[in-house]
């Protein structure tokens, strides 16, 4: 609904200061965009360059995407997965393809947390069993408060597995599972000076702003105002999306 919500923290210097912002109504995607979801877009419009790169990293190894017989596909038991390895442009066009957009940045952190100003989606303790986290020894030996394999997944979780994850609209996976890219460029101070009434970020910049945290990052990276900046045609294995509108 449309209103005010408390927007930022006082955690890290790119998330100061706390501000009241206004948003108009706008509906959200309840879950990030599934592999199955994508591939029907690839089908659609094909694996398009933009921005020096392929919408989706067809060759990277880490995508659960491939073509076959001229046909796109979910692997086996991925469909509904998180769609990574897609860049800023291919998340933008498949969000306009389907009749949507990206959210802004202050959008997906209304969504997330609510306007009770809670750290995670869920309340103001990080609770493992409640999202898709960094709970296992894969790449580093970082294990978040819980214990290894405290969320059942070893990467990417299907959308929507954790009944007691929903943000106070009913959002799934808004902390961890994979980074959201959102609309904004990134401006490590544009808190400073961001407008009070629909804030869309700086009108340009080298980056993009995720949300959201990943299976592969930590409790910290999972809070609802945390962010982080990515270059809009890199694509990686922690990195998906959900869209927005506000009809």
């Amino acid at each position: 609904p449309e209103g005010e919500f408390a927007m930022g923290s006082n955690e890290y210097a790119i998330e100061q200061p706390i501000h009241t912002v206004y948003l108009d109504t706008f509906w959200i995607d309840r879950t990030e965009v599934t592999n199955e979801m994508f591939a029907a877009f690839l089908n659609d419009q094909g694996n398009q360059s933009e921005g020096g790169a392929t919408w989706l990293d067809a060759g990277d190894g880490d995508e659960r995407i491939h073509q076959s017989g001229g046909s796109w596909n979910a692997d086996s038991g991925y469909a509904d997965h998180p769609v990574v390895e897609v860049n800023w442009y291919g998340a933008s066009n498949y969000c306009e393809w389907v009749g949507r957009r990206l959210p802004t940045e202050a959008e997906w952190e209304k969504a997330a947390r609510g306007t009770d100003g809670r750290i995670y989606p869920w309340g103001n303790v990080f609770d493992c069993s409640k999202g898709n986290f960094d709970d296992e020894t894969i790449e580093d030996d970082y294990v978040v408060p819980g214990g290894a394999g405290c969320d059942g997944y070893n990467r990417t979780s299907p959308v929507g597995s954790f009944e007691n994850d929903e943000s106070p609209y009913g959002a799934y996976d808004m902390a961890g599972n994979v980074w959201e890219w959102v609309a904004d460029w990134y401006d490590s101070g544009y808190y400073d000076n961001s407008p009070f009434s629909n804030p869309g970020g700086p009108p340009s910049g080298d980056n993009r702003v995720l949300r959201g945290g990943s299976w592969n990052f930590s409790d910290s990276n999972s809070r609802s105002a945390g962010r982080v900046q990515g270059n809009p045609d890199v694509t990686g294995y922690v990195g998906g999306f959900r869209c927005a509108t506000s009809d």
